[in-house]
């Protein structure tokens, strides 16, 4: 099918790594997005990066984002690191790297694990897809026939293309008529997103810190601290200029990341008030949760950038199956949302993007038929998806007392 047109209904990590793919492969390809830019909503800082998303971004990246993203990742040590409540070191727990051989082929350069800054991926993948992401246009719904799929919008627009994926996240307007017997649901967490300059935090946090994947210290109540580092071997702005003059980029400084949460009792939200809070606001309820720990930790949350705050109630997807395929695909959150005890949320996201594109390549060449890649793509996507669901959900309840998942 050389005239393979394909719509994507979300601009998340995953879609975005999916246009890529398609763009790279000379695919018909429209992004549909709805935020009216990509920084409406605060979506988190800091990102850890496996092998996963480390392949997808050398298969999908042309050479000048690559070299951008190369230069503004953190490798670190292969490591998640346990701190007491004083933010003194207990242990430093191994990261195993699972990928083999079958899923990204070896490679000359860096290590397997990485730290980045989320704003500063998503403008990498973003750079020259100006034509192909449409922001502020909300899905409604779809109508799928054998001449395609039509996808409706809330602005009364509509697109036609042969397939549709819906990479539109955890309350995925795809997914409701896809895959309607799917569930998510409350994992019974909350958490208190804030950021500290590295200046600020290096003096008070351990070597560690600032080196390994991430840390995290809980008390008797499973509320826990996690505090992850950002380092720029070299700044966006400075990257942008040297490999890839042109390409749109905020710049950033080094900054720690730190995350208190823990069961939704001891942060009642009633009647929604905790969304309407401030980030000062939200800043001060995070550091006063940490008020019966050692001098240090509630001190290190009161040093962060009040305005940096945002809350975040954890939900996470059931393990599902998906019926025959049709038309219409889902990948990342749509399908398989986790929450972040692993940090590989975005990791499986990307995984999917670059294997859909590969799937899709496929049709695109006349070696298989639509159908057939797409349940080819599904088997796999949702076998490894879900395992991941599965591991998240139970060292969630083992490190945060996350809600175990539905039998």
């Amino acid at each position: 099918m050389s005239d393979l047109k394909v719509l994507i209904a979300g601009a998340g990590l995953g879609g975005l790594t999916l246009a890529r793919s398609l763009r790279t492969h000379r695919i018909d390809v429209t992004v549909f997005e709805r935020d009216a830019s990509p920084w409406d909503r605060p979506q988190g800082y800091r990102l850890h990066l496996d092998a996963d998303a480390l392949g997808a971004a050398r298969e999908v990246l042309p050479a000048d984002l690559h070299a951008v993203f190369d230069a503004t990742a953190q490798y670190t040590e292969a490591f998640t690191t346990i701190l007491g409540t004083d933010l003194s070191v207990v242990k430093r727990l191994p990261a195993q790297d699972e990928h083999g051989e079958e899923v990204w082929p070896a490679h000359d350069g860096p290590g397997s694990h990485a730290n980045v800054d989320r704003a500063t991926l998503r403008q990498i993948l973003l750079a020259g897809l100006e034509d192909t992401v449409r922001f502020g246009k909300t899905l409604d719904h779809y109508e799928s026939t054998s001449d395609g799929v039509t996808a409706y919008f809330t602005d009364g627009s509509r697109a036609h293309g042969h397939v549709l994926v819906g990479a539109d996240g955890i309350r995925s307007a795809v997914r409701r008529r896809r895959a309607p017997h799917s569930e998510t649901v409350d994992a019974g967490i909350t958490a208190i997103y804030g950021r500290l300059p590295r200046a600020t935090a290096e003096p008070l946090v351990p070597v560690e810190t600032m080196n390994d994947i991430f840390t995290i210290a809980s008390d008797e109540r499973k509320v826990f601290l996690g505090l992850g580092c950002v380092r720029f071997p070299t700044s966006p702005a400075e990257a942008v200029a040297r490999f890839a003059p042109g390409v749109p980029m905020l710049d950033q400084d080094d900054y720690v990341v730190c995350i208190v949460g823990g069961r939704h009792e001891y942060f009642p939200n009633t009647d929604g008030a905790m969304r309407t809070r401030s980030g000062e606001e939200l800043r001060h309820i995070a550091a006063e949760t940490l008020r019966d720990w050692p001098t240090g930790a509630a001190e290190l949350v009161r040093g962060a950038d009040p305005a940096s705050f945002f809350l975040v109630e954890m939900y996470t997807s059931v393990p599902t199956t998906l019926d025959a395929p049709t038309n219409v695909t889902l990948l990342g959150d749509a399908v398989h949302a986790m929450t972040p005890t692993l940090g590989r949320g975005a990791n499986v996201a990307m995984r999917d993007g670059a294997l859909l594109g590969r799937a899709l390549k496929r049709v695109a060449d006349g070696q298989l038929t639509l159908a057939d890649a797409l349940a080819a793509y599904e088997r796999d996507m949702l076998a490894y998806g879900f395992s991941v669901v599965r591991e998240a959900a139970e060292v969630g309840r083992q490190r945060m007392a996350q809600n175990p998942l539905p039998a």
